[in-house]
Protein backbone atom coordinates (compact mmCIF):
# COMPACT_ATOMS: atom_id res chain seq x y z
CA UNK A 1 0.00 0.00 0.00
CA UNK A 2 1.13 3.44 -0.82
CA UNK A 3 2.03 5.79 1.60
CA UNK A 4 2.20 9.06 -0.73
CA UNK A 5 -1.56 9.30 -2.70
CA UNK A 6 -1.69 8.12 -6.45
CA UNK A 7 -2.88 11.65 -7.04
CA UNK A 8 0.28 13.07 -5.49
CA UNK A 9 2.97 10.98 -7.38
CA UNK A 10 1.21 11.96 -10.41
CA UNK A 11 1.89 15.87 -9.58
CA UNK A 12 5.69 14.73 -8.66
CA UNK A 13 6.12 13.14 -12.10
CA UNK A 14 4.64 16.47 -13.71
CA UNK A 15 7.77 18.11 -11.42
CA UNK A 16 10.59 16.45 -12.92
CA UNK A 17 9.63 16.67 -16.09
CA UNK A 18 6.03 18.41 -17.88
CA UNK A 19 4.48 15.92 -19.99
CA UNK A 20 5.49 12.83 -17.99
CA UNK A 21 2.88 10.68 -17.04
CA UNK A 22 2.20 7.86 -14.11
CA UNK A 23 1.96 4.42 -15.48
CA UNK A 24 2.48 2.61 -11.79
CA UNK A 25 4.19 2.90 -8.47
CA UNK A 26 5.15 0.05 -6.02
CA UNK A 27 6.59 0.97 -2.68
CA UNK A 28 9.94 -1.02 -2.41
CA UNK A 29 10.63 -3.17 0.86
CA UNK A 30 14.03 -2.60 2.02
CA UNK A 31 15.91 -0.58 5.21
CA UNK A 32 14.44 2.14 7.45
CA UNK A 33 16.54 4.74 6.36
CA UNK A 34 14.35 5.84 3.75
CA UNK A 35 10.60 5.52 2.35
CA UNK A 36 10.86 4.78 -1.32
CA UNK A 37 8.60 4.25 -3.76
CA UNK A 38 9.28 3.04 -7.43
CA UNK A 39 7.54 5.16 -10.19
CA UNK A 40 7.35 3.85 -14.07
CA UNK A 41 6.73 7.06 -15.92
CA UNK A 42 6.14 7.66 -19.34
CA UNK A 43 7.55 10.54 -20.59
CA UNK A 44 6.34 12.72 -23.70
CA UNK A 45 8.58 11.09 -26.10
CA UNK A 46 6.75 7.70 -25.14
CA UNK A 47 9.98 6.42 -23.37
CA UNK A 48 9.20 4.61 -19.86
CA UNK A 49 11.51 6.00 -17.55
CA UNK A 50 12.06 4.13 -13.89
CA UNK A 51 12.47 6.78 -10.92
CA UNK A 52 12.59 6.16 -7.32
CA UNK A 53 11.00 8.70 -4.94
CA UNK A 54 12.73 8.62 -1.52
CA UNK A 55 11.55 10.28 1.54
CA UNK A 56 14.22 9.97 4.45
CA UNK A 57 13.07 8.65 7.82
CA UNK A 58 12.12 10.69 10.68
CA UNK A 59 15.53 9.77 13.04
CA UNK A 60 17.30 10.39 9.84
CA UNK A 61 15.40 14.47 9.27
CA UNK A 62 16.16 14.76 13.15
CA UNK A 63 19.37 14.25 12.85
CA UNK A 64 19.76 16.41 9.53
CA UNK A 65 16.71 18.22 8.67
CA UNK A 66 18.70 18.76 5.39
CA UNK A 67 19.22 15.37 4.44
CA UNK A 68 17.44 15.44 1.02
CA UNK A 69 19.46 18.56 -0.05
CA UNK A 70 22.40 17.04 1.11
CA UNK A 71 21.91 13.53 -0.61
CA UNK A 72 20.68 15.21 -3.82
CA UNK A 73 24.06 17.64 -3.77
CA UNK A 74 25.90 14.21 -3.36
CA UNK A 75 24.34 12.19 -6.11
CA UNK A 76 24.74 15.26 -8.61
CA UNK A 77 28.72 15.95 -7.95
CA UNK A 78 29.49 11.71 -7.60
CA UNK A 79 27.44 11.12 -11.25
CA UNK A 80 29.15 14.42 -12.50
CA UNK A 81 32.66 12.20 -11.19
CA UNK A 82 31.87 8.60 -12.82
CA UNK A 83 30.99 6.73 -9.78
CA UNK A 84 27.84 4.06 -10.14
CA UNK A 85 25.28 5.99 -8.26
CA UNK A 86 21.94 6.93 -9.15
CA UNK A 87 21.18 10.01 -11.27
CA UNK A 88 19.85 12.29 -9.07
CA UNK A 89 16.05 14.10 -11.32
CA UNK A 90 14.45 16.56 -9.12
CA UNK A 91 14.37 18.04 -5.04
CA UNK A 92 11.37 19.19 -3.49
CA UNK A 93 11.86 20.62 -0.36
CA UNK A 94 8.73 23.28 -0.58
CA UNK A 95 6.25 20.81 1.15
CA UNK A 96 3.69 22.24 -1.11
CA UNK A 97 2.42 18.84 -2.39
CA UNK A 98 3.76 16.83 -0.13
CA UNK A 99 4.35 17.73 3.59
CA UNK A 100 8.21 16.26 3.59
CA UNK A 101 11.05 16.78 1.64
CA UNK A 102 12.18 14.13 -1.09
CA UNK A 103 13.93 13.94 -3.68
CA UNK A 104 13.77 11.41 -7.21
CA UNK A 105 16.45 9.79 -8.49
CA UNK A 106 16.82 7.54 -11.37
CA UNK A 107 16.89 3.44 -10.63
CA UNK A 108 20.01 1.47 -11.13
CA UNK A 109 18.82 -1.85 -12.87
CA UNK A 110 20.28 -4.90 -10.90
CA UNK A 111 19.73 -6.35 -8.02
CA UNK A 112 21.48 -6.95 -4.99
CA UNK A 113 23.48 -10.13 -3.96
CA UNK A 114 23.39 -12.17 -0.65
CA UNK A 115 24.16 -15.75 -2.24
CA UNK A 116 26.62 -14.65 -4.89
CA UNK A 117 27.68 -18.02 -7.17
CA UNK A 118 31.87 -16.49 -7.10
CA UNK A 119 32.29 -15.39 -3.88
CA UNK A 120 36.02 -14.41 -4.21
CA UNK A 121 34.71 -12.07 -7.11
CA UNK A 122 32.09 -10.27 -5.30
CA UNK A 123 34.63 -9.60 -2.62
CA UNK A 124 37.39 -8.01 -5.25
CA UNK A 125 34.45 -6.28 -7.09
CA UNK A 126 33.17 -4.88 -3.53
CA UNK A 127 36.87 -3.60 -2.36
CA UNK A 128 37.50 -2.32 -5.38
CA UNK A 129 34.20 0.16 -5.75
CA UNK A 130 35.25 0.92 -1.62
CA UNK A 131 38.63 2.14 -2.55
CA UNK A 132 37.50 4.38 -5.79
CA UNK A 133 34.91 5.95 -3.23
CA UNK A 134 37.58 6.56 -1.15
CA UNK A 135 39.82 8.02 -3.65
CA UNK A 136 37.16 10.77 -4.58
CA UNK A 137 39.88 13.94 -4.07
CA UNK A 138 38.88 17.00 -5.88
CA UNK A 139 35.13 16.59 -5.40
CA UNK A 140 35.50 17.03 -1.87
CA UNK A 141 35.49 21.02 -1.46
CA UNK A 142 32.06 20.98 -3.05
CA UNK A 143 30.89 18.13 -0.26
CA UNK A 144 31.79 20.19 2.77
CA UNK A 145 27.92 20.13 3.84
CA UNK A 146 28.66 16.29 4.64
CA UNK A 147 29.07 15.67 8.83
CA UNK A 148 32.56 14.83 10.05
CA UNK A 149 32.74 11.20 11.46
CA UNK A 150 34.99 12.29 14.35
CA UNK A 151 32.43 14.20 15.34
CA UNK A 152 29.62 12.02 14.84
CA UNK A 153 31.71 9.77 17.10
CA UNK A 154 32.40 11.66 19.69
CA UNK A 155 28.60 12.20 19.88
CA UNK A 156 27.83 8.32 19.71
CA UNK A 157 30.67 7.95 22.60
CA UNK A 158 28.92 10.46 24.89
CA UNK A 159 25.66 9.35 24.50
CA UNK A 160 23.90 7.11 26.98
CA UNK A 161 21.65 4.94 26.33
CA UNK A 162 18.54 4.13 28.91
CA UNK A 163 20.01 0.74 28.75
CA UNK A 164 23.43 -0.98 27.88
CA UNK A 165 23.51 -3.87 26.07
CA UNK A 166 25.36 -6.27 27.82
CA UNK A 167 25.05 -9.35 25.06
CA UNK A 168 27.36 -7.28 22.58
CA UNK A 169 29.50 -5.94 25.55
CA UNK A 170 28.89 -2.52 24.99
CA UNK A 171 30.28 -1.48 28.46
CA UNK A 172 33.15 -2.43 27.01
CA UNK A 173 33.56 -0.77 24.21
CA UNK A 174 32.60 2.39 25.34
CA UNK A 175 35.49 2.12 27.86
CA UNK A 176 37.74 1.42 25.03
CA UNK A 177 36.58 4.21 22.95
CA UNK A 178 36.03 7.09 25.85
CA UNK A 179 39.99 6.07 26.20
CA UNK A 180 41.33 6.37 22.30
CA UNK A 181 38.61 9.17 20.92
CA UNK A 182 39.62 11.48 19.54
CA UNK A 183 42.10 9.66 17.24
CA UNK A 184 45.24 11.33 16.27
CA UNK A 185 44.81 11.82 12.34
CA UNK A 186 47.14 9.49 10.58
CA UNK A 187 45.03 8.89 7.07
CA UNK A 188 43.99 12.01 4.77
CA UNK A 189 40.23 12.38 5.23
CA UNK A 190 37.86 10.88 2.26
CA UNK A 191 34.54 10.56 1.28
CA UNK A 192 32.53 7.71 3.49
CA UNK A 193 29.64 5.99 1.89
CA UNK A 194 28.96 5.06 6.09
CA UNK A 195 26.82 1.62 5.13
CA UNK A 196 28.56 -0.32 2.48
CA UNK A 197 27.20 -3.88 3.11
CA UNK A 198 25.55 -5.55 0.23
CA UNK A 199 22.57 -4.35 0.89
CA UNK A 200 23.35 -1.01 -0.84
CA UNK A 201 25.12 -3.03 -3.70
CA UNK A 202 23.27 -3.30 -7.30
CA UNK A 203 24.96 -6.01 -9.41
CA UNK A 204 24.31 -7.00 -13.05
CA UNK A 205 25.50 -10.27 -14.75
CA UNK A 206 28.07 -10.89 -12.05
CA UNK A 207 29.18 -7.35 -12.57
CA UNK A 208 28.41 -4.46 -9.78
CA UNK A 209 27.34 -1.68 -11.01
CA UNK A 210 25.74 0.66 -8.59
CA UNK A 211 25.77 1.43 -4.99
CA UNK A 212 22.89 2.94 -3.20
CA UNK A 213 21.33 4.87 0.12
CA UNK A 214 24.00 7.87 0.68
CA UNK A 215 22.34 9.09 3.46
CA UNK A 216 25.03 7.82 5.98
CA UNK A 217 28.06 9.78 4.00
CA UNK A 218 30.34 11.62 6.00
CA UNK A 219 34.06 12.81 5.62
CA UNK A 220 36.81 11.08 7.77
CA UNK A 221 39.37 8.28 8.30
CA UNK A 222 38.55 5.66 5.43
CA UNK A 223 39.55 3.13 8.30
CA UNK A 224 36.05 4.01 9.47
CA UNK A 225 34.32 2.71 6.08
CA UNK A 226 36.44 -0.11 5.69
CA UNK A 227 35.90 -1.40 9.12
CA UNK A 228 31.60 -1.39 8.48
CA UNK A 229 32.29 -3.56 5.55
CA UNK A 230 33.98 -5.81 7.15
CA UNK A 231 31.51 -6.44 10.19
CA UNK A 232 28.99 -6.63 7.18
CA UNK A 233 31.24 -9.13 5.63
CA UNK A 234 31.59 -11.15 8.35
CA UNK A 235 28.08 -11.72 8.96
CA UNK A 236 26.61 -12.04 5.58
CA UNK A 237 30.03 -14.36 4.66
CA UNK A 238 31.88 -15.46 7.48
CA UNK A 239 35.35 -14.80 8.93
CA UNK A 240 37.63 -16.38 5.59
CA UNK A 241 35.27 -13.92 3.46
CA UNK A 242 35.86 -10.93 5.81
CA UNK A 243 39.79 -11.31 6.15
CA UNK A 244 39.80 -11.92 2.34
CA UNK A 245 37.80 -8.46 1.64
CA UNK A 246 39.67 -6.77 3.91
CA UNK A 247 43.52 -7.81 2.20
CA UNK A 248 41.66 -6.71 -0.82
CA UNK A 249 41.38 -3.13 -0.14
CA UNK A 250 44.57 -3.22 1.56
CA UNK A 251 46.26 -4.44 -1.74
CA UNK A 252 44.53 -1.70 -3.56
CA UNK A 253 45.29 0.89 -1.15
CA UNK A 254 48.45 0.64 0.22
CA UNK A 255 49.30 4.18 1.25
CA UNK A 256 46.69 4.24 3.81
CA UNK A 257 48.44 3.67 7.43
CA UNK A 258 46.17 0.65 8.82
CA UNK A 259 47.30 0.89 12.57
CA UNK A 260 43.97 2.67 14.22
CA UNK A 261 42.10 -0.35 12.35
CA UNK A 262 41.01 -1.80 15.40
CA UNK A 263 40.06 1.14 17.26
CA UNK A 264 37.52 1.56 13.98
CA UNK A 265 36.64 -1.88 15.00
CA UNK A 266 35.36 -0.94 18.27
CA UNK A 267 32.82 1.76 17.38
CA UNK A 268 31.89 -0.33 14.52
CA UNK A 269 30.90 -2.86 17.10
CA UNK A 270 29.09 -0.22 18.92
CA UNK A 271 26.79 0.54 16.01
CA UNK A 272 24.28 -2.69 16.65
CA UNK A 273 23.83 -2.07 20.13
CA UNK A 274 20.37 -2.32 21.50
CA UNK A 275 19.25 -2.72 17.86
CA UNK A 276 21.06 -6.33 16.86
CA UNK A 277 17.54 -7.91 16.83
CA UNK A 278 15.88 -5.76 14.19
CA UNK A 279 18.68 -5.78 12.24
CA UNK A 280 18.68 -9.89 11.88
CA UNK A 281 14.70 -9.46 11.18
CA UNK A 282 14.88 -9.40 7.62
CA UNK A 283 17.65 -11.70 6.23
CA UNK A 284 15.15 -14.11 6.07
CA UNK A 285 13.38 -12.39 3.77
CA UNK A 286 16.26 -11.93 1.74
CA UNK A 287 17.29 -15.83 1.02
CA UNK A 288 19.00 -16.01 4.26
CA UNK A 289 17.60 -18.03 6.85
CA UNK A 290 20.71 -18.98 8.18
CA UNK A 291 21.66 -15.20 9.31
CA UNK A 292 20.06 -15.05 12.46
CA UNK A 293 20.39 -13.25 15.65
CA UNK A 294 22.56 -15.81 17.46
CA UNK A 295 24.85 -16.01 14.51
CA UNK A 296 25.06 -12.21 14.07
CA UNK A 297 25.67 -12.27 17.74
CA UNK A 298 28.62 -15.10 18.06
CA UNK A 299 29.96 -13.08 15.33
CA UNK A 300 29.41 -9.92 16.74
CA UNK A 301 31.63 -11.39 20.09
CA UNK A 302 34.73 -12.72 17.90
CA UNK A 303 34.63 -9.21 15.81
CA UNK A 304 35.00 -7.55 18.96
CA UNK A 305 37.81 -10.01 20.60
CA UNK A 306 39.83 -9.84 17.00
CA UNK A 307 40.03 -5.87 17.73
CA UNK A 308 40.86 -6.21 21.20
CA UNK A 309 43.71 -9.17 20.79
CA UNK A 310 44.67 -6.69 17.99
CA UNK A 311 45.21 -3.68 20.37
CA UNK A 312 47.35 -6.12 22.40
Amino acid sequence: MLSIPHETLEQIVQRIQVGNTLISASPLIGGASAQVILMDVKQADDEIQKYLLRVHSEVDRDRNPNIANHEFRLLKTLNDSGLPVAQPYYLDESCEIYPLPYLVVGYIEGATEFSPQNLSDFILQSAKLLAKIHQVKQQLPMLGFLSDRNQHVLWWIEYQPDHLDEELDEPRLRDALNSLFPLKQVNESTLLHGDFWPGNLIWSNGQLVGVIDWEDAEIGDPLSDLSIARLDMLWAFGKDAMLDFTQAYQDLMPHLDYGNLAHWDFFTALRPANQLMDWSAGWAKIGRPDVTFTTMKQDHQWFVKQAFDQMK
